[in-house]
C-alpha cells in the first residue's frame, strides 16, 4: 500500500512539475501565449494557477492537478493522506472536478430484459461502486447521460424518471410528466458544468409523438424549477418518420434519429426544431455523436476485404474524413457487422463487432480489445464519464456554497 502511494504521488508530481515547467517556457517564449482547450479538455476557466512561492508541490498538485483526474482515481488519492481525503471529499473539490474532467469513461450497457452494466475504457482508472446502478429503489431502463450524470426509467410499471450520479450513487425522482411517455417517447438529458454554480442544473428534455397523429411535442423538465412544462412548438414534418432511440445534447441542441435516416434536433434556447439528413448510406452501424466537439455521423463500412470508417460532419453531413482500418484477427468472418459506438476523439473510436469492444487507435493503425460482450439482442450503449458531480436535492445547499465561495474569493483579494 505504501509502494502504491508513492508511486502514484510519483505520477502526479511528475505531471504536475512538466505542465508547469511547459506553461513557463511558453510565457516566456510566446508572450501572447495562451491555453486552448481541446473540445474534449475543460474550460478554460478551470485552470487558472496562481502558485504562491512558498507553496509545497503536495499543495500544488492538490490544487491544479487532482480535478482534471477520473473519479476512480480520485478515490484511490484519498489514501495518500488525512489531507488528501478530506480535501477531496469537499463539495468544492467535486464542483471543480465535474468542470475539470469531461471524457468518456466508458460505456453503460445494457440488454433488453437485464440490468444495466458498465464497461469500463481502462478499469484502474474509471470506474463506480455499483456498475448495476442497485442503489436505485427498482430495477431501471438507461435512457440517457451528459457530464456524468444519468437518466434512467423504472421498470415497475410507474415508468419515474431518475437522474443520479453512479460514483455517488445520489439520486433524484422527477415528478411525474403531464404528458404520457409512452414507448416511442424520446428524451436527451441536458447537463453543463458552470464553474461559477454549484448547483447541478439539469434539464430532462422529451419528444413525444403523439397517439394518431403525425404530431411530435415537446415537455422539458428543470431541475431549477423542479417542474415539468410542454412547450408550445409542435413538430408537423415527422409524419412516417418514427423517432429511434433516445438522443444526445451538444452545444444548445438536443439531437434524436429516425428510423430513415433523419435526424430532429431541437434547439433548447430558442425552443425551435429543424430537421436534417443522414448520408444516403447511413444504418445501424452508424452512429450520431460529438467529435472534436462538433456533430459528426461515424459509418463503418467494407469494400471487398477492407474496413474503412467515414467520419461525416456538419448539419449537411459532408464526408470530413476516410479512416482505413486495420483490425487483424478481431473480425473472423468478412460477413460480419461493425457497429460505431457513440466515442470520438482526436486517435480513437470505439467499435463493436457483436462479441466483443474494439478500441481503434487511428494514429497507430492498431486495434485493442476492451471487453467481451456477445448477445444475439440490440445492446444499448449509453457513454459515460466518471464524475464527481453531486446530485442536487437541496437546492439551499447550493446557494450556500456558493456564497462561501463569494466570501472566500473576497478574503484572498
Amino acid at each position: 500500500m505504501v509502494t502504491l502511494k508513492l508511486t502514484l504521488m510519483k505520477i502526479v508530481v511528475l505531471i504536475t512539475q512538466t505542465v508547469l515547467l511547459l506553461q513557463s517556457w511558453a510565457l516566456k517564449m510566446f508572450p501572447g501565449y495562451q491555453l486552448k482547450a481541446k473540445a474534449s479538455q475543460a474550460p478554460p476557466d478551470c485552470f487558472k494557477p496562481e502558485i504562491k512561492e512558498n507553496m509545497q508541490i503536495g499543495a500544488i498538485i492538490m490544487e491544479h492537478s487532482l480535478p482534471f483526474l477520473p473519479a476512480k482515481s480520485l478515490c484511490r488519492f484519498k489514501t495518500v493522506s488525512r489531507g488528501w481525503n478530506q480535501y477531496i471529499s469537499t463539495p468544492f473539490f467535486s464542483h471543480r472536478q465535474a468542470n475539470c474532467f469531461r471524457d468518456i469513461s466508458g460505456f453503460f450497457c445494457q440488454v433488453p430484459g437485464y440490468n444495466p452494466f458498465l464497461i469500463s475504457i481502462d478499469s484502474l482508472a474509471f470506474g463506480i461502486p455499483s456498475p448495476s446502478l442497485s442503489f436505485l429503489p427498482e430495477s431501471v431502463t438507461i435512457r440517457s447521460a451528459c457530464n456524468g450524470l444519468l437518466c434512467c426509467q423504472g421498470q415497475d410499471g410507474n415508468d419515474a424518471y431518475y437522474i443520479c450520479n453512479p460514483v455517488s450513487e445520489q439520486y433524484e425522482v422527477l415528478p411525474k410528466p403531464n404528458l404520457y411517455h409512452g414507448p416511442e417517447s424520446v428524451v436527451a438529458l441536458v447537463f453543463e458544468p458552470a464553474i461559477y454554480n454549484f448547483a447541478a442544473n439539469f434539464e430532462l428534455v422529451c419528444a413525444i409523438p403523439m397517439i394518431g397523429q403525425p404530431v411530435v411535442c415537446f415537455e422539458i423538465y428543470s431541475s431549477r424549477s423542479r417542474m415539468w412544462r410542454m412547450v408550445d412548438t409542435l413538430c408537423c414534418e415527422l409524419e412516417g418518420l418514427k423517432l429511434c432511440a433516445d438522443g444526445f445534447y451538444m452545444k444548445g441542441i438536443c439531437y434524436w434519429e429516425t428510423v430513415s435516416g433523419a435526424v430532429l434536433a431541437f434547439d433548447l434556447k430558442n425552443e425551435e426544431y429543424g430537421i436534417f439528413l443522414l448520408p444516403s448510406n447511413s444504418g445501424p452501424q452508424g452512429v450520431l455523436t460529438v467529435m472534436h466537439g462538433e456533430l459528426c455521423y461515424i459509418l463503418p463500412h467494407q469494400q471487398e476485404s477492407q474496413w474503412m470508417i467515414d467520419i461525416y460532419g456538419d448539419v449537411t453531413m459532408t464526408l470530413k474524413q476516410r479512416i482505413y482500418c486495420h483490425l487483424g484477427n478481431f473480425l473472423y468472418d468478412t460477413m460480419e457487422l461493425l457497429q460505431a459506438l457513440p466515442f470520438g476523439s482526436d486517435d480513437l473510436l470505439m467499435l463493436y463487432n457483436g462479441t466483443r469492444l474494439i478500441a481503434y487507435h487511428v494514429k497507430e493503425q492498431k486495434a485493442t480489445s476492451i471487453s467481451e460482450l456477445s448477445s444475439d439482442k440490440f445492446v444499448r450503449f449509453v457513454p459515460y464519464v466518471n464524475s464527481l458531480v453531486q446530485v442536487d436535492r437541496h437546492p439551499w445547499l447550493s446557494g450556500m456554497l456558493r456564497q462561501m465561495s463569494i466570501e472566500e474569493s473576497n478574503c484572498r483579494l
